[in-house]
């Protein structure tokens, strides 16, 4: 959220906005965030997004390409997830936007709460954007990316948030093993679809998974321990119907715009790690 400070004030002292950093462009890819621990995050997360297309649409961009999650289409580790059929683009997290709205004081001020606010403001955000998209007819081709929990190597600054499961674990922290095991994406492979889909014509109007290997736990501590075995890694977690990840995403057009592979699991944990500070044994 500092970063984003930073750039908005930068944009701000020269006199720019939106509109006119678009111009001459051709293509937008929207993956920004609000800062999850703000005040108003729903509205906040929905601003962002709303603001970014009707500007784009002033402008006469021709592709916008809008970062979604996983978290939108369902609530990681809940029953409900169907898994006698593919997940689809179709599906869309009605669970976690009542998980919300119904939340109590005392949920309020757990973590889960967080995980809660951050499903809803996605969820609505993007169905914003669809209705946006439908009613007003923008001069733009428009689709939504859907990301899995994302790993990759960190390159400056503050890791991303989701690093932090990675860095729990290396450290013996138990904290990650509360989360439900789902899918896994190299940010580098949903980094190389967010451009991809400014051009594939089979992307138009849809969804799309960018969510490499569905996992559990048992499989990333195999690898940690396999790379890291003077660290303490945690022990696999009791057997349970949600590890791994039961459920099955609709991915064949993601995998075969990615080349017909994803960055394997191992290559995107130890690299992961490796930007953490932690070097594996087979270097």
């Amino acid at each position: 959220m500092v970063k984003a400070e930073q750039l908005r004030s930068a944009y701000e002292r020269e006199g720019m906005d939106f509109e006119s950093a678009f111009t001459s462009a051709d293509g937008v890819i929207h993956p920004a965030l609000p800062d999850l621990f703000s005040e108003a995050v729903v509205n906040k997360t929905i601003d962002s997004t709303m603001t970014t297309l009707r500007a784009a649409a002033k402008v006469g961009i021709k592709r916008f390409v809008l970062s979604g999650t996983l978290a939108a289409i369902l609530a990681p580790g809940s029953p409900n997830i169907p898994k006698d059929r593919l997940i689809t683009g179709d599906d869309w997290n009605e669970e976690g936007i009542e998980l919300y709205r119904t939340a109590s004081d005392e949920v309020k001020k757990s973590p889960i709460y967080t995980l809660y606010v951050y499903m809803a403001g996605k969820v609505q955000a993007e169905r914003e954007a669809w209705n946006y998209v439908k009613v007003n007819q923008p001069p733009y081709e428009f689709t939504v990316v859907i990301p899995g929990n994302s790993w990759v190597p960190n390159l400056f600054g503050e890791p991303a948030a989701s690093l932090t499961w990675l860095t729990n674990l290396l450290t013996g922290d138990l904290t990650s093993l509360c989360m439900a095991p789902t899918y896994i994406v190299d940010v580098r492979d949903c980094a190389k679809l967010h451009v991809i889909w400014l051009f594939e014509p089979e992307a138009v109007g849809n969804r799309v998974f960018a969510a490499g290997y569905l996992v559990g736990w048992s499989e990333v501590l195999s690898i940690l321990r396999k790379h890291y075995p003077d660290q303490p890694i945690p022990t696999n977690p009791p057997a349970s119907p949600n590890d791994p990840c039961p459920f099955r995403l609709h991915i064949a057009l993601a995998t075969k715009l990615v080349g017909g592979e994803w960055i394997g699991l191992e290559r995107c944990i130890v690299e992961s790690a490796a930007s953490l500070g932690h070097r594996s044994v087979a270097e």
